[in-house]
């Protein structure tokens, strides 16, 4: 230990002597290690970090899944079907659900609309979470005259009752109605659900035992904990075993899904997990280029002190002691580095946020920090970094004797032949490993441009949207509903700068809704194959506000009344997958849960989700006064700047009434902005790895140029005292480093047709191995080579002969 202290001591010493070659090192190391810490921290947090929930590996989430019929794999339960799956599975211990739907605290000074979960009386004894004040649901709860009680939120409790113990207990009233405040939850508790951007604020009890023969109207998601010791293969087959059953006992229910389960981990980060991933290797390759240069560095460093390891090595120590304080001082430099990192990353990490918008839903994006394992991996790379960078050049300089020395350096101060292969390696790695992260920003590049640019089937340009949910007694009537929106369309229309106003039921086409099941009236259904499409309530108008156009037909209109016949408009897709060999205006269709039909008088233009995977999806357009549902999404058009509008909207909303809430007051553009966030992340963050693998590659190229042309001075002095002209010196000095270049380019070319087939599943509108993005990569790399190579090759052509000569 006393001789590893000393190594450090005289390590630092070196250190303080060249504090240029010192700064610059420990710099270069610190945006490695400070880049790939960054990440980490958001890896940690997001998908390492411990759930919060009792014994997580034995939580599942379980969806129905109609992907055999073309379907959605992570869909909504019927209650009826999930009763069947709690009764008759043998592997979990509880099974739980929930539906969501949204409650106003009508009483408070400002009505407040929290998302609302509808949960099983077992639901947070399945997920194992404890009250942070109160109680949680008891057995009985939920049953006919226990089910207005309610659970909230830590952050709804400080917002909206103060952190006061009082409220514990207290009758509140939600849509009007009396309810009993039993309990809070603890802080940063989330719901084990990917599925949900928005997390819920309050939990009310309800049994779905009343619901046992509801088999069309899927709105619950499950969850359940396993039993111990029972694999998750077991429980899968045993549920795909149940879901076939109830598909045979209930064959005219649309019941041909199967069952998707999941563990909660998988759930949570699933859509996340990919894209982390990615970001990860990008700044791990950043760490390799960092140790290629200071390997250099310490190369070079090497040479100098070629002479003085020799001298210790002739005088009696042995390799192993030389070699040992080599490492000592490369991990001193490394932890001076690996400080200067985490303060990188410590600054970093508020920025990175700042990338995710709030709709993302990334579960525990704001516990990401510099804690405990995140700084125990900062160590990791730091120890890590000291062997990648610093062990060939230790081998190489302890490897050297005194004679080979004298020899050598009665030549030139070069580092020998194997110390010029190790520097052309790494130039050779460089140029390679930066072209291939330049390859990836292209790509991402090109795929948020044309998903920026993609046509949607509508126009999201100047217009807002604002949710208005209809809460209480007061709407149940649905010709309240009707009078309520057809007063919110005339009164909104009359704001300044609106030029036209409509709705629909849900904030489509941006935010995924559960497919509905209907059949044709013309035709029976097929069994094992359900036909499905979203359906909306819209208010008239709404194609010419959202400037979706009719492509035949009609659109729905005033007309269309709670008195006149049902019809329907469906998109251009449904149209072409279900009716595929006739024209389906004047067909009937009837829906799940209703018992009339529909008669189709319209086909409109596909409107296409927002995304990596904005295929267009079936969807049915119902007049709204034939569906008055209680919650609406207003869409108005604008001639100015729908930001503007949005305070001077939800005002003229509450204008209408206090049994209610408004909400979501966004523009458009937003929404569609938002919905691509991973994308831009993705392309952001690779863009910025990838201009600083350039700059550390454009360093390591200039400094190992010039690094050979100083060493070559003499032999430049002879080629020009024998009549070599400048040019030839800068051809010469410029070749080499380009020749470099060119292996490095085609190392990179072969790495980035790999990462190409990585990414593959990200990229929406360009092939991975797209020719012009690779070209230009390419040609960039050997632009910025000759760039480097300018100035040492300039330099070099400038050499006076007679003064190059003196000085050997």
């Amino acid at each position: 230990m006393h001789a590893i202290f000393r190594d450090v001591s005289y390590g630092l010493r070196l250190f303080r002597r060249n504090p240029a070659f010192s700064v610059l090192a420990a710099l270069i190391l610190a945006l490695g290690i400070g880049a790939n810490t960054a990440i980490f921290s958001l890896i940690q947090a997001v998908i390492l970090n411990p759930l919060p929930y009792k014994n997580p590996d034995n939580l599942c989430v379980i969806w129905s899944d109609f992907s055999k019929s073309g379907g959605n794999r992570r869909a909504f339960s019927a209650p009826g079907n999930y009763l069947d799956w709690r009764d008759r599975n043998t592997s979990f211990q509880s099974l739980t659900a929930y539906s969501n739907t949204s409650r106003t605290f009508t009483a408070l000074d400002q009505p407040v609309t929290p998302l609302t979960h509808e949960v099983t009386a077992n639901y947070f004894e399945t997920l194992g979470v404890s009250a942070f004040r109160g109680r949680t649901f008891l057995p009985s709860d939920g049953q006919p005259g226990h089910d207005r009680l309610a659970i909230i939120s830590h952050s709804l409790w400080v917002s909206a009752f103060g952190a006061s113990d009082a409220a514990i207990g207290k009758t509140v009233e939600l849509d009007g109605q009396s309810a009993q405040l039993i309990g809070v939850l603890p802080p940063g508790f989330r719901v084990p659900n990917n599925g949900i951007t928005v997390q819920p604020d309050l939990w009310m009890p309800v049994s779905f035992e009343t619901l046992r023969m509801d088999r069309g109207q899927r709105n619950l998601v499950a969850f359940g904990r396993l039993k111990p010791g029972v694999p998750l293969g077991q429980a899968r087959a045993e549920m795909s075993s149940i879901a076939d059953q109830i598909a045979r006992e209930h064959p005219l229910a649309g019941n041909s899904a199967g069952v998707s389960v999941e563990l909660i981990r998988d759930e949570l980060t699933r859509e996340f997990r990919g894209t982390f991933s990615l970001l990860l290797g990008a700044v791990f390759v950043i760490l390799l280029i960092a140790c290629a240069n200071v390997a250099n560095l310490l190369l070079a460093r090497s040479t100098s002190r070629s002479g003085e390891l020799a001298v210790r090595a002739a005088l009696g120590a042995s390799r192993g002691q030389m070699l040992r304080q080599l490492l000592v001082e490369n991990l001193t430099l490394s932890l001076i580095g690996s400080l200067a990192g985490i303060v990188i990353a410590h600054w970093s990490i508020a920025p990175l946020l700042h990338l995710v918008p709030d709709s993302a839903g990334l579960p525990f994006a704001d516990q990401a920090e510099i804690n405990l394992p995140v700084l125990a991996f900062a160590l990791g790379l730091s120890v890590f970094t000291a062997l990648i960078f610093g062990l060939a050049p230790a081998r190489h300089a302890v490897s050297l004797s005194l004679i080979e020395v004298l020899k050598e350096g009665g030549r030139s101060r070069t580092a020998g032949r194997a110390g010029s292969l190790w520097r052309n390696s790494m130039i050779v790695a460089e140029v390679g490993l930066s072209l291939t992260l330049l390859m990836g920003a292209g790509l991402m590049m090109e795929t948020l441009w044309r998903l920026s640019h993609l046509d949607f089937g509508f126009d999201p340009s100047h217009v807002l949207t604002v949710r208005n949910s209809l809460r209480g007694e007061a709407y149940a009537n649905p010709s309240a509903r009707r009078t309520h929106f057809q007063n919110a369309v005339a009164k909104l229309g009359s704001i300044p700068g609106v030029e036209s106003v409509s709705g629909v039921s849900f904030p489509m086409p941006l935010t995924p809704v559960g497919a509905t099941p209907f059949v044709r009236t013309d035709r029976p259904a097929e069994p094992g194959r359900e036909t499905t499409a979203t359906t909306l309530a819209v208010l008239p108008a709404y194609f010419e506000t959202m400037r979706t156009p009719i492509l035949s037909g009609r659109a729905l209109t005033q007309a269309d009344s709670a008195d006149s016949s049902r019809v329907a408009v469906v998109s251009k897709t449904l149209a072409s997958r279900y009716f595929p060999d006739t024209d389906p205006i004047g067909h009937s269709i009837r829906i799940a849960r209703r018992d009339d039909s529909v008669r189709i008088v319209g086909i409109a233009g596909d409107v296409r989700s927002a995304g990596l995977s904005p295929a267009p999806e079936p969807i049915i357009y119902l007049p709204y006064a034939q569906e008055p549902v209680p919650v609406m999404t207003m869409v108005m058009r604008t001639r100015v700047e729908p930001a503007t509008l949005g305070g001077q909207a939800e005002s003229t909303l509450w204008s209408l009434g206090r049994m209610m809430n408004v909400y979501q007051v966004l523009p458009l553009e937003q929404r569609v902005s938002e919905s691509y966030w991973q994308s831009r992340f993705t392309m952001i963050l690779l863009s910025l790895f990838a201009a600083l693998a350039l700059v550390l590659a454009t360093a390591g190229i200039y400094a190992v140029i010039s690094y050979l042309t100083a060493q070559r001075t003499r032999e430049i002095g002879i080629r020009m005292a024998l009549g070599a002209r400048p040019t030839d010196v800068l051809k010469m000095v410029t070749a080499e480093g380009i020749g470099l270049a060119s292996l490095g380019v085609l190392f990179g070319v072969i790495a980035s047709l790999g990462l190409g087939r990585v990414i593959a599943s990200r990229l929406y509108g360009v092939a991975a191995t797209d020719p012009v993005i690779l070209a230009s990569a390419a040609a960039l790399m050997l632009l910025v080579t000759i760039v480097a190579c300018a100035v040492p090759a300039f330099r070099a052509a400038r050499i006076d002969p007679v003064l190059a000569l003196r000085s050997e």
